[in-house]
């Protein structure tokens, strides 16, 4: 191989490495965005993040969609409704690949329906696709 094909290769790699962590740093703000706005109940800003496709949402096994923005905050004031958050702790993140790209990300909820004390753990599974204007999520998946 001469210098210049090797030097070709070279770039190449750099410049994929300098892309897959310029999505990793985009999907951990996307990720910070969405876990504010689930720590404090807010279903518009959640919905905001929505793929142009939809969202899916599944709470403990039941799932619907894809659905609308609007939807979405609509389910999703439903899930807020009555509890109020402990803790919220970011979990593993992750760019998978895959054209476009997809990532997953992960949180870890602790909350209590209001008047109570005993408090209840979930885990959130987020699904995202890299679409024109960054990540969006595809799916959220509520545990518990």
């Amino acid at each position: 191989m001469n210098r210049r094909a090797a030097a070709l290769c070279l770039l190449f790699v750099l410049g994929a490495a300098v892309v897959a962590r310029a999505q990793e740093v985009e999907l951990e703000e996307v990720l910070n965005r969405l876990g504010t706005a689930w720590e404090h109940g807010d279903a518009g800003a959640l919905a905001a993040l929505a793929a142009h496709a939809g969202l899916s949402i599944e709470i403990l096994g039941e799932r619907v969609g894809p659905l609308s923005k609007r939807q979405v905050a609509a389910v999703l004031r439903r899930v807020f409704e009555r509890r109020e958050t402990i803790a919220l702790r970011h979990g593993m993140a992750q760019v998978v690949g895959g054209t476009p790209p997809r990532a997953f990300g992960e949180l870890a909820w602790i909350t209590r329906v209001e008047g109570t004390t005993i408090p209840e753990r979930a885990t959130i599974f987020i699904a995202l696709i890299r679409e024109d204007e960054g990540w969006r999520v595809t799916q959220i998946r509520l545990l518990r």
